[in-house]
């Protein structure tokens, strides 16, 4: 017996662009302004100095190189 789901793939590049889209909406409404605050709050308590302190206090910046990198990476390897 063939299977039903056998070509289908579970998220496509309409579906990603959507998902994608989501996520900064998200992101910027209320994970932006946590990470912000717990990334600077790490710098404070733990008195760090350095690049340490350079990758927190910038953890959004990080985070939304590393979500680009991913949806090129999806686009290269994943994508249709």
């Amino acid at each position: 017996m063939k299977s039903l789901f056998k070509d289908k793939k579970a998220v496509g590049p309409i579906g990603a662009i959507m998902l994608f889209f989501m996520f900064v909406i998200i992101w910027f409404v209320w994970l932006g302004g946590w990470v912000s605050f717990v990334g600077h709050n790490v710098v404070v308590e733990h008195s760090l100095t350095g690049i340490e302190a350079l990758f927190f206090d910038n953890l959004n910046i990080v985070i939304m190189v590393f979500m680009i990198l991913g949806m090129l990476a999806w686009t290269y390897f994943g994508g249709e």
